[in-house]
């Protein structure tokens, strides 16, 4: 009895580290950092690649620039509801996204400033090209 109950956690387990990692992977890619409500906006991109922060987020030195806060991220993760967290390489939490029902995803920075996390479509296919007739 005893076995059963700890295969079925087992199992269990391996589910819900396999649901983490396809929402990981569903949130890893390029998305447009802006202020709400100011004018600069950056591209981060969180990636799969495993970090003491989680997963590895890249930003681009003008991002961090224009955006104080993201000089001590070092990361990201998903919390369980979806959210994204951004995370310095402690794994704290420096910025937490709530998973929202519908658009963007908003958070306040440390700043007190309100920050927006659209996703980039890159999923969206390019027109096929067409070969030259022969001639």
């Amino acid at each position: 009895m005893r076995l059963l109950a700890l295969s079925s956690a087992i199992i269990l387990a391996g589910q819900a580290g396999a649901l983490a990692d396809q929402a990981a992977a569903r949130a890893s890619g390029d998305w447009r950092l802006s202020e709400v409500g100011g004018r600069v906006a950056c591209t981060l991109t969180l990636t799969l690649q495993s970090s003491l922060g989680g997963f590895q987020l890249r930003a681009p030195l003008a991002c961090r620039r224009a955006f104080p806060s993201l000089r001590t991220v070092a990361g990201w993760v998903l919390d369980d509801r979806g959210g994204i967290i951004l995370t310095d390489t402690n794994a704290q939490p420096i910025v937490t996204f709530a998973s929202p029902g519908k658009g963007p995803y908003e958070a306040k920075a440390p700043d007190g400033r309100t920050w927006r996390l659209d996703p980039i479509r890159t999923d969206i296919e390019a027109p096929m090209a067409t070969a030259p007739p022969f001639g």
